[in-house]
């Protein structure tokens, strides 16, 4: 069987930015754990392996190269990118039914009554929403 040396650090950051334990990378990789701590421990993998844990943490298997390490900046960016478009959808979500609402509300009575409180306060937790996703720290969740 052909190995080759992978960035370990690279991997245990990955992980670690999930919050997985080396089991769940395992069980999603769908490796055994004993390869999941072989691989972390000496950075020797199979092609097999290198291709089931690149496609585990969304990577190109060639950034699992130890010559090509990446930056930290592009390791959080997937995550970030994920973040942006799900509070894309929300908002579009929100101005979507927000305005159905203020539309039904205008069709029944004539003048907006009531849906102006239903998007205030839905307004009110989507800022929330956005304030706690980009400006407070997470929480670190214990691996189990």
């Amino acid at each position: 069987m052909d190995t080759m040396k992978i960035d370990t650090a690279l991997i245990k950051q990955l992980r670690e930015q999930r919050a997985w334990s080396q089991e769940h990378l395992a069980s999603v990789a769908g490796l055994s754990l004993r390869t999941v701590q072989r691989v972390e421990a000496d950075g020797s993998a199979s092609a097999e392996t290198r291709m089931a844990i690149a496609s585990a943490l969304d990577i190109d298997v060639a950034r699992l190269n130890v010559s090509s390490p990446l930056p930290a900046a592009e390791v959080i960016r997937p995550e970030r990118d994920f973040k942006i478009a799900r509070l894309h959808y929300r908002l579009l979500r929100f101005l979507i039914i927000g305005g159905l609402l203020v539309g039904v509300d205008v069709y029944s009575s004539g003048t907006i009554t009531w849906s102006k409180w239903v998007i205030l306060f839905w307004g009110v937790f989507l800022l929330l929403r956005i304030v706690k996703t980009y400006l407070v720290e997470p929480r670190p969740r214990a691996n189990t």
